[in-house]
């Protein structure tokens, strides 16, 4: 949904009566509201062992990449980062090749 419409479900005369009126209570324009949103709900499920693409795509973001910019600008760490210092879920599942061989094989 797009400003124009939220305007007219609002009542508000157009879109940038619409965000005026929105900063005055709110202190932040839509968007940087919006982005702030999304940035909460993917500190929420970063934490609970979602992989940062999987939380990208949940929260709204349109990649991997996209939250990365955002998440490192608000707060100072990749979410690849933020997940491993808040949860023991390692990114990458171990390498099977490095394994040592069975006994009995050379």
């Amino acid at each position: 949904m797009g400003l124009d419409a939220l305007a007219d479900d609002a009542g508000a005369a157009n879109r940038f009566h619409l965000a005026r009126a929105f900063r005055a209570v709110c202190d932040t324009p839509p968007h940087s509201y919006l982005v702030q949103a999304r940035l909460v709900r993917a500190r929420q499920l970063l934490p609970e062992g979602k992989r940062p693409a999987e939380t990208a795509a949940t929260c709204g973001f349109a990649d991997q990449s996209h939250l990365g910019r955002w998440f490192r600008r608000a707060h100072g760490v990749t979410p690849a980062a933020h997940r491993a210092c808040c949860t023991d879920v390692p990114d990458r599942a171990p390498n099977r090749l490095r394994c040592a061989p069975a006994s009995g094989e050379a």
